[in-house]
């Protein structure tokens, strides 16, 4: 999901698509889920500054 559709979304659900990004991205790793929220988080929030 790119970040530009982002700005369409709610926060928690663009946040939410850019973590399942990310792990899918690193080869679906168990059990880190707060990572990947925490980074996609992040990323989110800082491509709307």
């Amino acid at each position: 999901m790119g970040e530009h559709n982002c700005y369409k979304a709610n926060e928690a659900e663009c946040i939410k698509k850019k973590a399942y990004e990310l792990w899918e991205k690193d080869g679906r790793k168990q059990g880190r889920d707060l990572y990947y929220w925490l980074k996609a988080e992040n990323s989110v929030k800082g491509a709307r500054k």
